[in-house]
């Protein structure tokens, strides 16, 4: 009857801690621009809950006007009461002492996923018919390393009658820098240079005029979409705004379809799964869609009819038809790239990817443990120059250094971090949400 109680104990204990793990709602843009052209922010948090108070801390990233943005990340820590909706108009200037700068805003908390809500209003008081626009607070789930801005439009800006034009951004919420590229197609076809950009960890970019920026300035089109590629995954948006009648409309990127993908039948059977193929230094596993799912897109298939010739296959993306390997038509970074695997179902059991990367599996089991794909244990070995991937397989976890080398953050299931270890030593790492308990070593020889 002891032991009983004790399990019961225990289980409560990691039920309660399951259920206070942080989460992070950003709102990818925010502003305080005085200015002849100004724009504010109103932004309201929401708690869902009807029982439970959650305790927000609100951070600005600043970086756009970084001649003003302050050295320091000013925060602000507030308390929501169930149902209350906590208001903050001009909140950049107001809330965080920021006046003439723009950026995004993190709003972490402890509790259960979505129980706040973040929505903000961008508007300018100048002309004074002009109208703003809504820009809610995003879920780490909308942040891709492939995703589209769609309905955008473009006019030339030396035009007799003044038209669309556009501006993209994307707000980096990892723990390290990437680099993202915008590439614009029009009417299915690439259209001058794609931009590059690297984004600073936890900041953002913005490219005000992305089609002068891409050499396009003199291109008028109604209907263009850009693909945004980044060695991590980012939140992802464009401002379309109409100098007519100074309506402007806010996109959020949508997740994208990789092109970098080549057909490998799996025999016997009817079917060839297709598997991302390798890029630069990363290594992506093979997930295993989750039958009947129409989300479940990171291995496409491709159907065979044996016996018979040989079908081509069709791919999915839209454009003139392709062969077996579809042509990337931009050239991707050459950084490593953190596949996203939040739409599909990963298997499991811990592999070696076929480019060497180090699997462990964080949440073996549903346990709070870290098990490496040799060892069995929570102890990794590897030479220098190897990539170590966690991946999740079960709850809420993070990969976190204990002495500040690398942080995944926390994240639910599914997900993967990858590192890549270019000197020796060892390092110890453990889990933010289930502290020292959860904790494992990586040794570099």
């Amino acid at each position: 009857m002891r032991m009983n109680r004790t399990r019961v104990a225990f289980v409560f204990l990691l039920a309660a801690a399951a259920s206070l793990r942080a989460d992070v709602v950003t709102l990818p843009a925010a502003a305080s621009i005085q200015g002849g052209n100004p724009f504010f922010s109103d932004v309201r948090v929401f708690n869902t809950s009807y029982a439970s108070s959650v305790d927000v801390t609100a951070t600005y990233r600043c970086f756009i006007a970084t001649s003003s943005c302050p050295t320091l990340a000013p925060r602000i820590d507030f308390t929501l009461a169930p149902r209350e909706s906590r208001s903050f108009n001009d909140i950049v200037a107001v809330a965080f002492g920021s006046p003439d700068t723009a950026g995004g805003v993190e709003f972490e908390f402890s509790g259960p996923e979505d129980q706040i809500v973040v929505t903000s209003r961008l508007f300018s008081t100048s002309p004074l018919n002009s109208v703003g626009m809504f820009i809610p607070g995003l879920d780490e789930v909308r942040s891709y390393a492939v995703s589209v801005l769609t309905s955008i439009r473009h006019d030339p800006l030396n035009g007799v009658v003044p038209g669309f034009r556009a501006n993209v951004g994307v707000f980096n919420p990892g723990g390290f820098p990437t680099q993202v590229t915008f590439t614009i197609f029009n009417g299915g076809a690439q259209v001058g240079s794609a931009v590059v950009r690297s984004v600073p960890l936890h900041s953002g970019v913005q490219v005000s005029g992305i089609f002068e920026a891409a050499g396009l300035a003199d291109l008028s089109t109604s209907n263009a979409t850009i693909v945004v590629t980044a060695s991590a995954p980012v939140f992802s948006y464009a401002a379309v705004l109409d100098n007519r009648t100074a309506d402007p409309i806010f996109v959020i990127g949508a997740p994208d379809q990789s092109t970098n993908v080549t057909p490998t039948p799996t025999l016997p059977g009817p079917t060839a799964t297709r598997t991302p193929t390798p890029s630069g230094m990363t290594a992506t596993p093979t997930r295993t869609p989750t039958p009947g799912d129409p989300t479940s897109t990171q291995t496409p298939t491709t159907t065979l009819t044996p016996p018979g010739p040989t079908t081509t296959p069709t791919p999915t993306q839209p454009g003139p038809t392709a062969t077996a390997t579809p042509t990337t038509p931009f050239t991707p970074s050459n950084t490593p790239t953190i596949t996203p695997t939040r739409t599909s179902t990963r298997t499991a059991t811990p592999t070696f990817t076929p480019n060497g990367n180090h699997i462990v599996t964080v949440g073996t089991g549903g346990l709070h443990v870290f098990t490496d794909s040799t060892s069995g244990t929570n102890q990794t070995t590897i030479p220098v120059g190897t990539t170590v991937e966690w991946d999740w397989a079960s709850g809420t976890h993070s990969t976190t250094s204990d002495t500040g080398v690398w942080d995944s953050f926390p994240h639910s299931t599914p997900n993967t971090f990858s590192f890549q270890f270019n000197m020796t030593g060892t390092f110890p790492y453990h889990c933010t949400v289930h502290g020292v308990t959860m904790n494992g070593t990586v040794h570099v020889n």
